[in-house]
């Protein structure tokens, strides 16, 4: 069973949340611990799995190639495992996040690729597939980019 969080490790992870580039030295004054503490809870907090890397949310100003965001829907045979198309997907860095649909077992895969060319190159693999049945693409345009949400458990409102 997972340790419980205290309120600074729930601190930490919202200012981190907010800014993973803070450094160790400001996320400690403002939690109020010391710099070495703050580094001791941060390693902890990677070791448990509660941060699981660092990221940053990327911009394509005017002028600089966007890629091409995809939505792919395959429908699998029933009576196929469907692990030749998971191992697949697995080779395909592109893929930002693939879902089982619970109504009828499709996979629904979210790709953000470099070209149209890149992304025929994966759908052809795709359809390769013993266990797909059909598959459709759909490409997208964003119109809004947000951060996701904090988990309502992570909420902390500094007392500072």
């Amino acid at each position: 069973m997972a340790t419980p969080l205290d309120k600074t490790d729930l601190h930490i992870l919202q200012l981190l949340e907010h800014d993973a580039r803070t450094p160790a030295s400001a996320l400690a004054d403002m939690v109020g611990i010391t710099e070495h503490e703050c580094l001791g809870r941060v390693s902890a907090l990677e070791a448990t799995g509660h941060i699981e890397g660092y990221t940053i949310v990327r911009n394509y100003p005017e002028g600089a190639v966007a890629p091409v965001f995809a939505v792919i829907t395959i429908r699998q045979d029933p009576a196929r495992t469907g692990h030749d198309l998971h191992r697949s997907m697995e080779s395909v860095p592109e893929i930002t996040c693939a879902h089982v649909l619970d109504s009828d077992h499709s996979v629904l895969i979210h790709l953000q690729v470099t070209d149209r060319t890149r992304l025929d190159r994966i759908t052809r693999s795709f359809r390769r597939q013993s266990s797909v049945l059909s598959l459709e693409v759909s490409t997208s345009t964003p119109i809004l980019r947000q951060r996701p949400p904090l988990h309502a458990g992570l909420r902390f409102t500094p007392s500072f």
